[in-house]
């Protein structure tokens, strides 16, 4: 076995549509990939099989850490609720999925999916140079991650960065949180799919990004909006955090070029004191490994206090 075989840290990273894990070495070379599909509704106790399945594929070592979309109880290590997982609200995974490996629940991280991405992309990614900075994913929901002096911030209670749940429009969609207007109901990719849809655009993001690249100014101003209200939620941060670094990821993040002019906007317009040249964003760098890789990293950490 190689001295990165024995010093890999492994991660996961669920999703709503797949399980995303791997293998990263001390150094931060990426050795091996898994994803496979979520199927949530196979219960909670297969989604532990499954996990533990994945560690033991990939040679986990003694530590595991796992993101997860949602309110989460660190201390219990189960989800208390997540938005768009509602399969496992209540389920203490860190105990299933350390049982079915034999070794302590110590060693087993649970943590925010947003989170561990910027994480990720502090230790390996966009974020290596950036002391402070907000990570925001684009995918199912908008999930974000703070980083001030390098370390991740989590909150008293874990709710952090969810902003996500920032509410832009107090008369807007229903949240899956159960809330009108959140940020992620105009702002996720779930989202922009479904503005697609309601203007007779293409829901498919791809070929909406590949519409408006191509000249398509309905498609153009679709996009221009989608940033506009993704601005307006990382102004409210700026005005809290006055953070000037924002790295964005998630599979919608993938549009982030389209999106730039309304998400410069947004931030003109309601952050406090500020202009657009005030501001750095950049993609991530990590794409869908970012979740997994501060999984890994995350659990080391952790089992290191547990030591």
């Amino acid at each position: 076995m190689s001295s990165d075989r024995e010093s890999l840290r492994v991660g996961v990273d669920l999703g709503g549509t797949a399980i995303k894990a791997g293998a990263i070495s001390a150094s931060g070379q990426i050795l091996e990939r898994r994803s496979i599909p979520a199927e949530l509704d196979r219960g909670p106790q297969d989604l532990a099989d499954r996990i533990a399945n994945l560690a033991r594929e990939l040679d986990f070592g003694e530590t595991v850490g796992i993101g997860v979309p949602g309110l989460l109880d660190r201390e219990a290590g189960r989800v208390i609720m997540s938005a768009n997982l509602h399969q496992i609200d209540g389920f203490a995974l860190v105990d299933a999925v350390a049982e079915r490996l034999e070794i302590p629940a110590g060693n087993v991280a649970l943590e925010n999916d947003a989170n561990v991405a910027a994480l990720g992309e502090a230790w390996a990614g966009a974020g290596r140079e950036q002391a402070d900075f907000l990570l925001v994913t684009l995918g199912t929901g908008v999930g974000g991650g703070i980083v001030l002096g390098g370390e991740i911030q989590t909150g008293t209670g874990g709710l952090a960065g969810e902003i996500g749940h920032i509410c832009i429009d107090p008369n807007g969609p229903l949240c899956g949180c159960g809330k009108h207007g959140c940020l992620e109901t105009l702002a996720s990719a779930t989202a922009a799919s479904r503005r697609a849809r309601e203007l007779d655009l293409p829901e498919d993001l791809a070929e909406l990004s590949a519409q408006a690249t191509n000249g398509d100014l309905r498609a153009q101003e679709l996009l221009h909006d989608v940033g506009l209200d993704l601005g307006r939620g990382l102004a409210a941060a700026t005005v809290l955090l006055d953070l000037r670094v924002y790295v964005i990821g998630g599979g919608f993040g993938a549009a982030l070029e389209l999106l730039r002019p309304g998400i410069e906007a947004g931030l003109e317009e309601r952050a406090y004191g500020r202009v657009a040249e005030d501001y750095t964003i950049l993609p991530a760098e990590l794409g869908p490994d970012a979740g997994w890789v501060g999984a890994a990293r995350i659990g080391q950490l952790r089992g290191q206090e547990n030591s």
